[in-house]
């Protein structure tokens, strides 16, 4: 999975089986996530520590054992604070495609005439730590026993390994915890959900997708205004306001996790990495990337 991308469209795990796990600890390139949306649904677990979450202009404070249910198509996001956390993907209609017994169930999350709730506190919500605890633990297990003999930075595209039934797991708690929302009434009706809302995230997804083309180009505020047709002083509150970022920093934190995957995935001179990642000035990327990485590129690459 490319997780960098602002709109992903790759495909996660399988035809048959479409999901995708991911386990996440400090110094990892893709640790601080940054503002994207997929067609999959998204389940992100804290394992230890905080994560600062941002789901459509809403922030959430999860803690450990706490989760978060992201529907498909929502711009969300998040910084982790001294956390391990796994992000569990799923294509929701793929997954049940030809489980016909449990789809009447499934509609509505499908049509998205119910929108169930983001956050799921461990303390106020234990059913839920519990499921999802017991799915990720098979793909948590799968992951260490890949990553035995490699560093923890490099995470496999999938967690599924041979040798459990990962599929029976998946669909088992999935199942479990679609049930316990709708069992509990944990959701919303759909017209909460205002159109003024969704046109202001649909403009930040398209200002993201166009820092996403040009990242390696030079990049002003006034570009980004434009893309988004507002002035300059309006777009950067305006930014703000959804990404607890402004405009230009979030063009370098994005530039950096570039530069960080660049850093781990080849070999390329670190002046090359920086001039690919809009930064024409080697001391100037030098100096961000520190900022953001707390280390030199070369301390990082050697890390």
């Amino acid at each position: 999975m490319h997780s960098l991308t602002f709109h992903e469209q790759t495909q996660h795990g399988t035809l048959e089986f479409p999901v995708d796990y991911h386990y996440l600890i400090p110094g990892h390139p893709r640790y601080h996530m940054p503002f994207h949306w997929h067609k999959e649904w998204e389940i992100i677990h804290v394992i230890k520590g905080t994560f600062i979450a941002y789901a459509d202009d809403v922030e959430y404070t999860a803690h450990s054992g706490d989760c978060l249910l992201i529907r498909d198509g929502m711009l969300h996001g998040g910084t982790p604070d001294d956390c391990i956390y796994e992000c569990f993907l799923f294509d929701l209609h793929g997954l049940y495609r030809s489980l016909d017994i449990v789809k009447k169930y499934l509609r509505p999350f499908y049509r998205r005439q119910i929108l169930p709730d983001i956050y799921y506190p461990g303390d106020k919500t234990p059913e839920v730590n519990t499921i999802i605890t017991e799915l990720t633990e098979s793909f948590r297990q799968s992951f260490h026993t890949e990553a035995t003999n490699k560093s923890l930075h490099t995470v496999p595209d999938s967690g599924i390994l041979s040798g459990q039934p990962l599929e029976l797991i998946t669909i088992g708690c999935l199942s479990r915890l679609f049930a316990f929302i709708l069992n509990h009434k944990t959701y919303m009706p759909s017209q909460e959900d205002t159109a003024d809302n969704t046109r202001k995230i649909d403009l930040v997804k398209s200002v993201l997708e166009y820092i996403e083309t040009h990242y390696a180009a030079p990049i002003t505020l006034e570009d980004l205004a434009k893309e988004a047709g507002m002035n300059p002083k309006y777009f950067c509150r305006f930014f703000r306001s959804i990404t607890h970022q402004t405009p230009m920093s979030y063009v370098n934190m994005y530039r950096i996790k570039r530069a960080s995957q660049m850093l781990l995935e080849t070999t390329l001179p670190i002046i090359t990495i920086g001039m690919e990642c809009g930064y024409n000035d080697s001391s100037n990327f030098i100096k961000v990337f520190r900022k953001y990485k707390g280390m030199t590129p070369n301390q990082y690459r050697r890390q």
